[in-house]
């Protein structure tokens, strides 16, 4: 059902944004790991659950402004590296911001709050603060390495 809302609003607003199925989004994953440990980068990961957000949005109206936001505020700002995916079992999407650490996130996260602000939709800061949980590959880099 999210996967079918998904792609109407990307239809209907002209977003330049694909989605890989969870298969493909799974072996980027794969890919970038691998990537990230030959090349000394790192990454973020993030999983956006559909059944948490929408639980806290309490509403079928605020779900979809929810994910309006989200794709538009992707579609504005998009790098065109970030990889976004279903998760498994078409449970969420999963979003890869490629060669970034956290300082990615923010910026992101503060263009979602930024459209949803513009949008008049004040609950998102606090769904993607409770919801959503940035992990950064590799988890541990040494402070030499962050300054390159």
């Amino acid at each position: 059902m999210m996967k079918e809302t998904l792609f109407n609003l990307i239809r209907k607003h002209h977003y330049n944004i694909s989605i890989y199925t969870e298969e493909i989004f799974e072996r980027r994953c794969q890919e970038e790991i691998i990537r990230s440990d030959e090349e000394k980068s790192s990454f973020v990961y993030l999983e956006f659950d559909f059944e948490t957000i929408n639980g806290a949005l309490l509403s079928e109206a605020n779900t979809l402004v929810f994910w309006n936001v989200f794709l538009e505020s992707l579609s504005k700002n998009n790098r065109g590296s970030d990889i976004l995916g279903f998760l498994e079992k078409e449970s969420g999407l999963g979003l890869l911001l490629l060669d970034s650490k956290i300082e990615g996130w923010n910026r992101v996260k503060g263009r979602i709050e930024q459209t949803a602000k513009e949008a008049g939709f004040i609950a998102v800061s606090s769904i993607l603060n409770d919801s959503v949980k940035p992990i950064v590959y590799p988890a541990c880099i040494q402070p030499n390495e962050a300054a390159s």
